[in-house]
């Protein structure tokens, strides 16, 4: 199955042991995001709910 990527719109092929595989079969409009957005969209909300350094 060929899904894009809902940031970035890279392509991919993804096979029935994806861990997304059941999502998407069952729901075409459900989102995905690529290993490496995913991993940039995490990182970011981690830094962002991390307290403030004090000076």
């Amino acid at each position: 199955m060929q899904v894009k990527c809902s940031l970035c719109g890279k392509v991919e092929d993804i096979c029935k042991i994806h861990k997304d595989y059941a999502k998407l079969a069952k729901n075409k409009d459900a989102p995905y995001f690529c290993e490496h957005c995913l991993f940039r969209v995490k990182t970011q909300a981690k830094d962002v709910q991390a307290p403030p350094k004090p000076i």
